[in-house]
């Protein structure tokens, strides 16, 4: 296609911030900058209309911590990224909120139960045992008292106890993407979609060759792609696909609120007289490492045998499915990576599943670099 003179000399020329990714951490690293900077030329592309790998993708979580994901990095990560990325997890959600208001954001502060079974029996009392130790050093770092607490009793079936969460909270994935797309707007921030960058050369200006043929020519680049981040350069991400299914309305919910299961690989929460369950992809993590947006029927069976026998303790219908692409690191690396990578080049990647909690956070900081 040629591109006309409009195209080329106005809408996508002169640009001071060309962001790649127009997923949650793009939008406010945008948001961000054009705050600082009214008079920059900031624009957001994106190979998709949207921000479409996780963003737009998840399951509206607003966690930043369960007892058995702790355990388990503590045995993979040092205790001091462990609780490092717990901290950034908390912050970004507070920032998220505090910026873009609860109400907009359809953020609900119900809390989180961990949920055990008699085949993990074993991860619920090595819980309890290190309940005290958690919490005290969670309360030093967050400033909260007694994030942790034992239940005996759940609504749901099969279950032998779990561990509840009293400060996490769900929200509205679409309202929260709509919110900030439009702020974007609002503060004249360009948003571009249909635009695939294949490389660029770093000279006296940026130039950004995609695969429209059209040369993009910037002073400042910033990669925010996370899970794509490693078909652009060579970085410790990994795309790791996420499958989720939604039941059909159902009156009488068995449980609200947000749950986990198996250190959080399944996950739940009600949405309009729904339930949303994701996760499983421990049952096959090598065909779950993709860039392919396609459904795992080996897992959504998984998820629907689990939804009627764990969740509703009968059988349901699932109307919806979908599933979302996380980027996360190889050795249970969940810090996110926010870093300089050449003059003028910049990358906030790796959310490590956790976009929601992290993506304010992570803007913040590459702007800070910036």
């Amino acid at each position: 296609m040629n591109y006309s003179y409009w195209e080329k000399e106005y809408l996508l020329a002169d640009i001071d911030y060309l962001i790649v990714g127009m997923g949650l951490v793009g939008l406010q690293t945008a948001i961000n900058i054009k705050e600082k900077e009214p008079k920059a030329k900031v624009v957001v592309i994106d190979r998709h209309a949207w921000g479409l790998g996780a963003s737009t993708r998840n399951a509206g979580f607003g966690c930043f911590a369960n007892v058995s994901e702790i355990l388990d990095d503590l045995e993979n990560d040092s205790v001091e990224n462990v609780y490092a990325t717990i901290k950034k997890r908390y912050q970004g959600l507070q920032k998220l909120r505090s910026t873009f208001g609860d109400q907009n954001i359809g953020y609900e502060e119900l809390g989180s139960c961990e949920i055990f079974t008699k085949d993990n029996k074993t991860y619920l009392t090595q819980g309890i045992d290190s309940l005290q130790g958690i919490n005290t050093i969670l309360y030093h770092e967050l400033g909260l008292d007694n994030i942790f607490s034992y239940r005996s009793n759940t609504p749901l079936p099969n279950t032998i106890g779990a561990i509840h969460n009293a400060y996490e909270g769900q929200l509205n994935t679409g309202k929260l993407y709509n919110t900030i797309y439009a702020y974007a707007q609002q503060l004249g921030i360009k948003l571009y979609g249909g635009i695939e960058v294949k490389e660029w050369s770093n000279g006296d200006t940026i130039e950004v060759q995609t695969a429209q043929d059209l040369t993009l020519k910037t002073k400042n680049l910033i990669l925010c792609t996370n899970a794509f981040t490693s078909q652009l350069i060579a970085e410790d991400i990994t795309p790791c696909r996420g499958q989720v299914i939604i039941s059909e309305r159902v009156d009488n919910l068995p449980c609200e609120g947000m749950y986990m299961y198996d250190s959080g690989y399944y996950y739940w929460r009600d949405i309009d007289t729904r339930i949303l369950l994701g996760g499983a992809r421990n049952m096959d993590v090598d065909g779950e490492t993709s860039y392919e947006l396609e459904s795992n029927e080996t897992i959504i069976t998984e998820l629907h045998r689990f939804m009627n026998e764990q969740i509703f303790g009968r059988e349901i219908a699932i109307e919806h499915q979908w599933s979302g692409i996380m980027g996360m690191g190889k050795d249970h690396k969940k810090l996110p990576i926010v870093k300089a990578l050449e003059p003028n080049i910049y990358l906030a990647a790796r959310l490590g599943g956790m976009g929601v909690a992290l993506s304010a956070e992570v803007a913040e900081e590459v702007v800070a670099i910036i």
